[in-house]
């Protein structure tokens, strides 16, 4: 766009949430919008940038995938490499550096490189592009005419021309058949992402770990930092672990520039397309090809990889039914493939469970009781595949069953009163919130609402797996074209054009 056509009143954007979702969404628009930007972030913790993931400063806390997958901007790919080795941090963290030459760092530094990346957009751009944050909570969002106007905690009114909700996942809470109740007592930790609760567990404490993905890797490697001796049980319903992330002979050429970008906005693979968009036919067919490779001497990731990396267009073909039968039936098998442990972390836990401090058992809990003459806190399970229950007692019970599917409003003012006033509708699979290709929110009558777009965990619904640094942003990149068109540009992005017009005839 030329700058007599360029609107010389900047375009306002509200962008809610201040974790990895809505940093990547304020810096991608301040890097590529051709119209000048007025960008505010809104977030209620201390620090912009960190949001609920990157908070912890648990030395043992590693991300699960390398520096090259952490892209802000998955159009620069390695800049979060070069920005480590910058500052030394891999100099100072020796451990980070694999022999096949990707670093896995501490999620802290992480936390701390998305706070660099709000203050040095801030301002600055050539197009006089800004981001101010705003530490504040909001609570009400309503469109006016050609407005958006958001309502905060502090009395604050932000009129915008889009509003972003990049809310993020729901903090951690007690799920059924558990009582809310039970949050409340001193054994029990609700929340294990505040990582001062761990801190405060007595070495020789009986621990009792609810649910066995990263989070749970993540509560042993603390403890074990600690020199717990007093047994950790980690229970689950099917007794699975994270795999780790597959570990190459000798050096391996990470992906530069916006190679990972390219590999996600790729066709799906044919194995995939080529077959019925039906459940059991995809499983099948995976099984398949990951009987093919291991046969050929690779290894099962390379054909799950590209199964993951092109869940965003395989997903939508599937109808709703099988849709939610996955998350009820298949999604613990998915997500301890897809989500793996950090070659770290994975070395912590493995040696904790073949020294015997760390059990994994399979069962379901039934309940937890906290008997007012007892000190202790009494769980009951279930063993799997049936037989008599078990009933143990724990001095601290940690929950780390991740992702609840019916909080999609708790603790969220702004998220419920959008439901409550019909501008937010739920997915068909009743996990997140619908939205059209373009993350414009479709509302209680069916309409997709331009000036009001959804990013990120919320929309896993829609898009099948939304999670993760890499996914997130790529979504975002997705959705830049007719974001940007909508705030005022005629002539799209460079690399940008086709795919925005593949999303428009989804």
């Amino acid at each position: 766009m030329s700058s007599e056509t360029a609107p010389s009143t900047p375009r306002r954007v509200t962008i809610v949430g201040g974790g990895f979702s809505g940093v990547s969404a304020a810096v991608q628009l301040v890097r590529h919008s051709p119209v000048p930007l007025a960008i505010t972030l809104i977030e209620s913790r201390d620090r912009v940038g960190p949001g609920l993931a990157y908070a912890t400063h648990d030395p043992d806390h590693r991300l699960n995938a390398p520096t090259w997958a952490h892209a802000v901007d998955p159009v620069d790919g390695e800049h979060f490499t070069h920005w480590c080795q910058a500052r030394g941090v891999f100099e100072a963290d020796p451990e980070a550096m694999q022999p096949s030459g990707s670093a896995f760092v501490r999620r802290a530094v992480f936390g701390a490189y998305l706070e660099y990346m709000v203050h040095s957009h801030a301002s600055g751009a050539a197009t006089g592009s800004t981001i101010r944050t705003l530490q504040d909570r909001a609570l009400h969002a309503t469109q006016v005419g050609d407005t958006v106007n958001t309502v905060t905690e502090r009395g604050q009114t932000l009129t915008a021309d889009l509003l972003l909700l990049a809310t993020g996942n729901a903090e951690p809470r007690l799920q059924a058949p558990l009582d809310p109740a039970l949050a409340q007592h001193p054994g029990v930790i609700e929340n294990p992402l505040v990582t001062a609760r761990l801190l405060g567990i007595p070495r020789d404490a009986r621990v009792l770990i609810i649910g066995s993905g990263l989070t749970s890797l993540d509560v042993v490697s603390t403890l074990q930092r600690q020199g717990h001796t007093g047994g950790i049980t980690v229970v689950s319903r099917r007794g699975l672990r994270p795999r780790a992330q597959p570990q190459a002979s000798g050096p391996v050429e990470p992906p530069v520039g916006r190679q990972n970008l390219d590999r996600l906005l790729a066709p799906a693979p044919a194995f995939l397309t080529g077959v019925q968009p039906e459940l059991r036919t995809w499983v099948r067919t995976l099984r398949a090809q990951i009987r093919a490779s291991v046969a050929r001497g690779e290894t099962w990731n390379l054909p799950f990889d590209e199964l993951r990396d092109s869940v965003w267009q395989l997903w939508p073909t599937l109808p709703a039914a099988q849709q939610r039968r996955f998350l009820r039936v298949l999604r613990p098998w998915y997500d301890v493939h897809r989500f793996r442990s950090p070659p770290q972390t994975e070395a912590i836990n493995r040696e904790a469970l073949a020294t015997g401090r760390v059990v994994h058992i399979a069962a379901r809990l039934r309940s937890l009781a906290a008997p007012s003459h007892a000190h202790r806190i009494e769980a009951l399970l279930q063993p799997a595949g049936g037989g008599t229950p078990i009933t143990d007692s724990f001095d601290v019970v940690v929950n780390c069953t991740g992702l609840d599917a019916t909080a999609r409003t708790a603790g969220n003012p702004l998220l419920k009163a959008l439901v409550d006033q019909g501008t937010l509708r739920a997915d068909a699979c009743g996990i997140g919130y619908a939205v059209d290709p373009h993350c414009r929110v479709i509302n209680a009558q069916g309409e997709a609402l331009s000036r009001i777009r959804l990013i990120g965990p919320p929309t896993l619904g829609t898009f099948g797996d939304p999670g993760g640094a890499m996914f997130i942003a790529a979504q975002i990149h997705r959705m830049l074209p007719d974001v940007l068109r909508f705030l005022g540009e005629r002539a799209p992005l460079p690399g940008l054009a086709d795919q925005a017009a593949s999303l428009s005839a989804a």
